[in-house]
């Protein structure tokens, strides 16, 4: 089983990453085709937007998959059911009225020229909620392949159609140019999310369709129902808790901005500074984060089955597993990303003006990403167990540290730009701690400290080395920064990972969850 959760984790894992260099790619030309004006007017929109769509239906896949899980594991194929149709019209409810609402209150909720792309995305919010029920199900039968395709669809389509509406609504306003065709090109790039989630909606509904013969199970059924009464109380005792920790996770940059202007500053050195803090930091150490966000996915099925059947051992067993896999992959991915700070940062950020400071605090802050990802995955154990109010008051006791510490960094210390980086690592690490002594007490887990930690940490410092040398090397050669960045991360792949499996030739048990490590490791040994 656990190498089954690790096997749906890396689906979602190479998923969100194609993902996220679509959404990377196509900004670009879209960039270039409404002006930065018109980006400005298109951000302003999403942001309200995404705000809506958290509040409203971000968690119902997680509340889906947790629930259908649970009814599967005891055999109460008819509650199954139930939840499906009770989620679609909570979906119906809760999502329809929120697109409903901001549509008419646009005009307060954004200013100006963002009101008409707000507009244009308000169905979506009603579209991502029912494409989020189909996730949640999918994933609750222990399979991400269709929600992975379904990302990767939606992110094509968007892409595609947010720059061809751009194109198209721009060209009548060509020789006029101005605001207003900035307007109209925010407008055309709003149509790109809606179209992208209604293809890999209609894509979700073909698979259910499908598959629906082998997903609904009528065999042996177990006689006792909920009412529906009691799967709506169900949902939305799931759902709320979820949003709020969410919430929380998403108001700390928020916070940490508010704070930074009011004792730093608002000139435009400090806004560069901050621009490189949420636009450069925060985006490079979410990459590898989404590794653990996958995992998590992955691991709610499966917890909550065994949890339900209260078979504790095998609980312990699916998060010892979930986490040891994790650390085996964020730890390294942590490393690298500190020796490689200075090409990472020079490839993706070359102003010469922000390059030393990006990349000394890409460097000082990754293990935030280690933290960050243990907290993210911890998360989602924790709600797979029934504990959803638990991430959220870890997460709060966690903000509340996280304001003084920043505080007390920003006023007395010399820092400035670092204290939010040494706060903001500090806040995932107390997350961790808080989630973890939770973990030990509702299961009695216990985490093995040199195999989960030690190893991958002795590992990667291995492999750092060896990665400087390469790139280091390389690049006094060619003076090029790509190819050698390119080879130094294969190399370092590839020595990690003989390290690794030379530290667990005599125990290969310990990687079984990984696809294939039994047969490496077994070669390894043979030669």
């Amino acid at each position: 089983m656990s190498r089954s959760i690790v096997k749906q984790a890396s689906i979602l894992a190479i998923a969100g990453i194609f993902v996220r260099i679509i959404g990377a790619l196509y900004k670009s030309p879209l960039t270039a085709l409404i002006s930065a004006e018109g980006i400005g007017y298109y951000s302003m929109a999403y942001n309200i937007y995404a705000l809506i769509l958290l509040l409203s239906s971000y968690s119902i896949p997680t509340a889906i998959s947790k629930l259908i899980a649970e009814k599967l594991a005891i055999h109460q194929y008819n509650n199954v059911q139930k939840i499906l149709k009770c989620s679609f019209i909570y979906i119906c409810i809760i999502g329809g009225s929120a697109s409903i609402i901001a549509y008419l209150l646009a005009p307060l909720l954004v200013t100006g020229y963002s009101v008409l792309p707000l507009r244009i995305l308000c169905p979506t919010i009603f579209l991502s909620g029912l494409l989020g029920v189909f996730r949640g199900y999918f994933q609750a039968h222990q399979t991400t392949f269709y929600t992975s395709v379904s990302q990767i669809i939606e992110q094509i389509f968007n892409a595609i159609v947010a720059i061809g509406c751009a194109y198209l609504f721009i060209q009548p306003l060509m020789e006029t140019g101005g605001s207003e065709m900035a307007a109209a090109g925010a407008a055309g790039g709003a149509v790109g999310p809606g179209v992208g989630v209604l293809v890999g909606l209609i894509f979700m509904v073909i698979m259910y369709l499908k598959n629906r013969n082998h997903l609904i199970i009528k065999d042996t059924p177990d006689d006792y129902e909920d009412s529906y009464k009691d799967i709506f109380k169900m949902i939305i005792h799931i759902v709320t808790p979820i949003i709020f920790a969410t919430c929380v996770y998403n108001l700390i940059t928020v916070i940490d901005q508010y704070i930074y202007s009011f004792i730093i500053g608002t000139d435009p050195t400090s806004a560069s500074m901050w621009g490189v803090y949420s636009g450069q930091y925060i985006v490079l150490q979410n990459v590898p984060v989404a590794l653990a966000s996958a995992m998590s996915t992955a691991s709610i099925p499966a917890i909550s089955s065994s949890w339900s059947l209260k078979n504790a051992r095998e609980t312990r067993e699916h998060i010892r597993s979930g986490i040891r896999v994790t650390m085996l992959l964020l730890i390294p991915a942590a490393v690298g990303m500190s020796v490689l700070a200075y090409p990472i940062i020079g490839i993706l950020f070359p102003q010469e003006e922000t390059v030393a400071t990006s990349t000394l605090m890409l460097a000082l802050g990754s293990p935030g990403i280690v933290f960050f990802g243990l907290s993210t995955l911890t998360n989602g154990i924790l709600q797979a167990l029934g504990e959803v109010n638990t991430p959220l008051k870890n997460a709060a006791i966690a903000l509340i540290y996280h304001l003084v510490i920043t505080i007390l960094l920003l006023m007395f210390t010399p820092l400035g730009l670092y204290a939010l980086m040494i706060a903001n690592c500090l806040y995932g690490l107390q997350v961790c701690y808080l989630n973890q002594r939770m973990l030990r007490k509702i299961t009695r887990y216990r985490q093995e400290i040199k195999k989960t930690y030690l190893l991958p940490i002795i590992s990667s410092i291995f492999m750092g080395i060896i990665v400087a040398i390469v790139y280091y090397g390389l690049f006094a050669l060619t003076r090029k920064v790509l190819i050698p960045l390119v080879l130094a991360v294969i190399i370092g792949v590839i020595v990690y990972f003989v390290i690794i499996f030379y530290f667990y030739s005599d125990h290969p048990q310990e990687l079984s969850s990984i696809p294939y490590a039994n047969k490496i490791i077994y070669k390894f040994k043979k030669h």
